[in-house]
């Protein structure tokens, strides 16, 4: 006998029409964060603009495959599989590996300073290696994306992607490019990055946090390929203007470096395969 019509299933055909069903439900992994890590369901469903029985499913098979789990009755955490994982990126990643092995030889240029090791994620930034401390509250911890266009770390990565995908971030994100000082219309934008390039290495002042300067460098793969960056967050209280080149040659071979190490790092782990 032929289903009877149902418009909920015919509301969520039409939603996994806009994208699958997987990727819609891993869009509820999102929704937790440090400011929100606990959610209901029916609060799950209604952020996201679920019908309720699809809000429940997606929520018990993410609870069933460990991503999720029921702190109490109705309500939901991260699970324990993505901490498991955490711990595998950390403990497998040839960049955060690379980046533990040459830590010893980054420079001690002030009193206060904090070092990132960032990968570039599609169209964000994340930290996936901190260390060093400073004093005044930085943002940009492990763990915490950044878009593409403000601060040290992120400029020096997008200045060395490839003509096509900065256009496409260019047409993309109009008010964010705006705001970056980096040029309003794509030819301004375009040169700005270019002078990027060229310098290698990018320093910004009070951008991502109040009163900090950041110094970055640019990590490329075997095939060339940016894939991340290395930085030097401190006081701008610490900063000697007149330094700023010496210490800018200084990152770019620590970036070489651990360039070169996460390659040989990355091919190891292939032939081990």
């Amino acid at each position: 006998m032929q289903k009877p019509f149902d418009c909920e299933d015919n509301t969520e055909h039409l939603a996994d029409s806009k994208g699958s069903s997987l990727e819609r439900m891993l869009r509820i992994l999102d929704l937790f964060t440090e400011r929100h890590p606990i959610w209901t369901v029916d609060g799950m469903g209604n952020a996201l603009g679920f019908t309720r029985s699809t809000a429940y499913r997606y929520v018990r098979e993410l609870a069933e495959a460990n991503l999720l789990f029921q702190v109490e009755a109705g309500r939901y955490a991260l699970g324990a599989r993505i901490i498991t994982w955490d711990r595998q990126l950390r403990v497998s990643d040839p960049l955060v590996r690379a980046a533990h092995a040459l830590e010893p030889s980054f420079p001690k240029w002030g009193a206060e300073q904090a070092w990132l090791v960032c990968r570039s994620f599609k169209d964000q930034v994340v930290c996936v290696h901190q260390t060093g401390n400073l004093s005044n509250q930085v943002s940009y911890s492990r763990g915490s994306p950044r878009p593409l266009f403000m601060g040290a770390t992120s400029k020096v990565i997008l200045a060395n992607m490839g003509s096509r995908h900065q256009s496409r971030i260019f047409l993309e994100n109009p008010s964010d490019v705006e705001s970056s000082n980096l040029g309003k219309t794509w030819e301004q934008f375009r040169r700005s990055l270019q002078r990027l390039r060229r310098q290698g290495y990018v320093l910004s002042i009070s951008e991502v946090d109040a009163d900090v300067f950041g110094l970055a460098a640019p990590i490329f793969d075997g095939d060339g390929k940016v894939v991340g960056s290395i930085s030097c967050v401190r006081p701008t209280s610490q900063r000697d203007s007149e330094q700023d080149e010496a210490q800018g040659q200084q990152i770019l071979t620590l970036a070489d470096n651990l360039s070169q190490l996460m390659t040989a790092l990355a091919h190891r782990a292939e032939l081990l395969d």
